[in-house]
């Protein structure tokens, strides 16, 4: 039978995220009625046996490694809910922010999506609303001056606050209004699947509002790796492709081997001259951003 809220999630090897939010489920008492889906891509971690140990959840094996867009996709094909909660495993949530949410998607019919304010551990804003910017994508100073504005404007607003799109850490979606044939494009394995949503949504006059009311906090990603980084700026220049054309797709990433190779270069410099442990970092990421920018 169809439900309020499908809150669905994707874990891959992230046991005690999971185990956290299966709690959480598990003791909320809401206004809404509710399941809680957790698409596993082959756990490696236990993840797997404990999800088969509780008969609340409703499990979904992928059998393999499938990306998060696609993930989500298997979970919403496999609910029946009024409105669909996409969220990340790491996150933590709280009773007051789901109900502000259900309840304001309750009393705005027009309204398509809705998402919290999202919070890091130590109480900073995270950027996480959606802007139809070609131009950021060329600037990265002109993104962060965006993500700063966005940011800026959800600690002040005392109301519902209409944006373009909000990125995929969490949030809920009116399942009348999910794009065809799923929610998330799976030509996109893990990066910017969220961001070719929000601007489907956009472009299909889906609107998107965020609820200051509501808070939640997002851990984040803590680790970073050659994969993840070559995922990313996959995912960055297919979204150009889709959404601007393959021109500029093209000259954004000459554009950015350029600023990552620049970047390199300094704080190679830089590591030389000190034992920062901060600028040693950044001159791994970067180093392992250029190899695979060169491996395009």
């Amino acid at each position: 039978m169809p439900v309020d809220i499908a809150f669905i999630t994707v874990n891959y090897n992230t046991l005690e995220c999971v185990k956290h939010l299966a709690d959480f489920f598990s003791g909320l008492d809401a206004p809404f009625t509710f399941t809680f889906t957790v698409v596993d891509n082959n756990s490696t971690d236990g993840s797997q046996e404990f999800l088969q140990s509780r008969p609340e959840i409703n499990y979904v094996q992928t059998g393999a490694n499938l990306g998060y867009g696609r993930g989500i996709n298997r979970g919403v094909a496999a609910t029946a809910s009024k409105y669909v909660c996409v969220t990340n495993t790491d996150v933590i949530l709280n009773r007051d922010a789901l109900v502000n949410l259900w309840r304001f998607l309750e009393a705005r019919h027009d309204a398509g999506v809705c998402a919290p304010r999202i919070k890091y551990e130590d109480g900073r804003d995270q950027g996480m609303v959606f802007k139809a910017s070609l131009f950021s994508n060329y600037a990265n100073w002109f993104g962060k001056l965006l993500a700063r504005y966005e940011k800026l404007k959800i600690a002040r607003a005392t109301a519902p606050l209409r944006v373009d799109g909000v990125m995929g850490a969490f949030f809920l979606i009116r399942r009348s209004v999910i794009p065809q044939p799923a929610l998330f494009d799976e030509d996109f394995f893990f990066f910017y699947e969220d961001t070719a949503l929000s601007h489907t949504l956009k472009n299909n006059g889906v609107p998107c509002f965020v609820v200051p009311s509501a808070t939640i906090i997002h851990l984040g990603g803590k680790s970073r790796s050659t994969s993840s980084i070559s995922s990313f700026y996959e995912g960055k220049y297919l979204y150009l492709k889709k959404f601007y054309g393959p021109l500029h797709a093209k000259a954004t990433y000459f554009t950015d081997c350029a600023r990552i190779l620049r970047k390199w270069l300094l704080y190679s410099l830089f590591s030389r001259l000190t034992a920062s442990e901060r600028i040693k970092a950044k001159q791994r990421y970067y180093k392992m951003a250029w190899d695979a920018a060169r491996l395009k």
